[in-house]
């Protein structure tokens, strides 16, 4: 197979190693295994080294880096699926933009790697599944600088807003738990929600959960680069203050 037959993937528009990944997800999911794409993304160390950890992660195998000006190509082959028994809980308990995306952050870089990713929705969190709803910085001029702040995260970093990254987590098969008494509190109708499959409960649901130390999957994960296979139902949520990630 020649550089010109390679399928290639344009990953430029963001510093995000994640959403490199998730692309090349996308663009490997049909392919068979042993297949090449070719990578453009910016030349940074750091992103570089994350695709590569990413790689090794994953199965995959990284051909080559080519170093640019301003860019970088690299060569990667789709691998055999490798089995990632590790889980990341993360807990939405805000809605504001500079609390949410962070929590988020960590969410999506767990679930490219392969992890297991359940995110509890709690609180004014709920409000992030309401199909329109914006997340503002908070504050009393918040709202000034929201527009400002939006656009250097989409145009300047390519760093998905919270929605958009809530359904890039359903596309890689995250579980979603929403606190239903915190759905009644905020006016959040399941009719209304931009996710499918989750699973209600409250605070007893979350202690369980976090609790857990999980060293087996009950249900095997979909490979995110797999044509098929089904996301596994989700489980259930509870009620916090702030944001946090848990990896066990």
């Amino acid at each position: 197979m020649t550089t010109q037959e390679l399928l290639l993937v344009d990953a430029r528009g963001t510093w995000k190693p994640y959403r490199v990944a998730y692309e090349v997800i996308k663009a490997l999911r049909p392919l068979d295994i042993g297949s090449v794409v070719e990578v453009i993304t910016k030349n940074d160390k750091g992103l570089l080294n994350d695709l590569g950890i990413w790689c090794q992660a994953t199965g995959h195998e990284l051909l080559g880096t080519q170093p640019g000006e301003g860019e970088a190509r690299l060569l990667i082959r789709k691998g055999e699926p490798v089995r990632n028994d590790r889980t990341m809980t993360v807990i939405m308990s805000t809605a504001s933009l500079e609390a949410a995306v962070y929590p988020l952050d960590k969410a999506l870089a767990g679930a490219v790697l392969g992890m297991d990713v359940n995110v509890m929705f709690e609180g004014a969190g709920v409000r992030l599944v309401r199909r329109g709803y914006r997340s503002r910085l908070s504050g009393l001029v918040g709202g000034v600088f929201t527009s400002r702040v939006e656009r250097v995260m989409n145009k300047e970093i390519g760093w998905p807003l919270p929605q958009e990254s809530i359904l890039i987590l359903e596309d890689l098969g995250a579980r979603f738990y929403l606190c239903g008494p915190s759905m009644s509190g905020y006016g959040v109708r399941e009719q209304d929600l931009i996710i499918g499959e989750y699973t209600s409960g409250a605070v007893l649901t979350w202690a369980n959960l976090l609790a857990q130390v999980r060293t087996s999957r009950s249900t095997p994960r979909r490979d995110s680069t797999s044509p098929s296979g089904q996301r596994p139902p989700g489980c259930r949520p509870g009620d916090h203050d702030g944001a946090s990630a848990e990896t066990s």
